[in-house]
């Protein structure tokens, strides 16, 4: 059997309040996050959990400004690198791809993003260039989603924060990875 081809959607959005929440409430991040307030986390831990062929990284996120704000954005978020298939070749890296819309308000989730993550998705579930969704949220609004995109004979993988998420995606999906243990160092141990 052929490794799976996927690729990672992330509702960074999701994410990036997730982790501030897990910061907020004392959780110590790993040295090797790269965070931004309020628009994006990152670990390489997002990408070297299960055997997949990594095709593609997008990464949805939102920032208030004007559009050299966008623009820096996106190039910060584009030095970003991941590992596509670790276990032939950890050298064959990827950029990850970094969508970037506009909001009005610090703190306050775009729709943009989900609509944009449920349209990308559903393009390439309802083609042959990936056999596997990996989903980065734990936003239970995206359960109709993957429900579909299952219908449709592609795997699904969620990656969440156990903080806000959605219980119902851990037994929705094909395989859930908790990113607790990615982002945070366990109570009691030290940063590493």
């Amino acid at each position: 059997m052929s490794t799976p081809r996927a690729i990672l959607f992330v509702d960074g959005e999701n994410l990036t309040f997730r982790y501030q929440e897990g910061l907020s409430s004392g959780q110590t991040p790993h040295s090797d996050v790269q965070h931004e307030t309020d628009c994006f986390v990152w670990h390489p831990g997002m990408t070297t959990w299960s055997n997949f062929d990594l095709v593609r990284v997008c990464y949805y996120t939102s920032v208030v400004g004007d559009d050299s704000k966008v623009t820096g954005l996106k190039r910060r978020m584009s030095t970003i690198t991941y590992r596509c298939r670790p276990e032939i070749n950890s050298e064959l890296t990827g950029q990850v791809v970094p969508i970037v819309f506009k909001k009005s308000a610090k703190n306050q989730k775009t729709r943009n993003v989900d609509i944009q993550i449920v349209i990308d998705i559903m393009r390439f579930a309802l083609s042959d260039a990936i056999d596997l969704v990996y989903l980065a949220s734990g936003d239970g609004d995206y359960l109709p989603l993957v429900s579909e995109v299952m219908r449709h004979g592609k795997q699904v993988y969620v990656a969440a924060f156990s903080s806000g998420l959605n219980a119902e995606l851990t037994h929705s999906v094909d395989e859930f990875f908790n990113l607790d243990g990615v982002f945070f160092v366990p109570q009691g141990t030290n940063a590493s």
